[in-house]
């Protein structure tokens, strides 16, 4: 039986996400309707009290193990529940767009510029952020961001 255009257009699409590679961006092309995840709004921010995005994640997102410093500097950022000693388990974090690698940056974004913090967790980061974001991604959107 010949494999209809649709399938083979998804078949095509899945082989690709399994091998890592990306052929768009999918922060961009992803409706923002069909995401799950816990979504932490500019209110929840507020009321917990938090001074930055760091300390805001370390509030509300409890999904997450925070390792710091003694004078409070961001040093590590993992999905509880270790899955493997050889593999990262840190998420993936953009803000407005732009990958976060050093999560020390995340104690310079006040709280009081966050719009909203959006989780992706498991399966939902992985379709839209590759492979490499199998222990979730961390979405912080800014007010004055894009």
């Amino acid at each position: 039986m010949p494999v209809r255009p649709s399938r083979l257009a998804l078949v095509t699409s899945l082989a690709l996400g399994a091998a890592g590679c990306r052929t768009f961006h999918p922060a961009r092309t992803a409706p923002q309707g069909d995401r799950t995840g816990t979504l932490i709004s500019q209110e929840m921010i507020e009321r917990s009290g938090a001074m930055n995005a760091w300390e805001a994640l370390k509030r509300l997102a409890p999904q997450f193990r925070y390792s710091e410093k003694r004078d409070g500097q961001p040093t590590q950022l993992e999905r509880r529940g270790r899955s493997s000693i050889l593999l990262n388990d840190a998420p993936r974090v953009f803000v407005d767009g732009a990958d976060v690698v050093d999560f020390r940056s995340l104690t310079q974004i006040p709280a009081s510029t966050i719009f909203s913090i959006e989780i992706l967790n498991g399966i939902e980061g992985t379709t839209y952020y590759g492979s490499n974001a199998v222990s979730g991604v961390i979405l912080i959107r800014t007010k004055n961001g894009s």
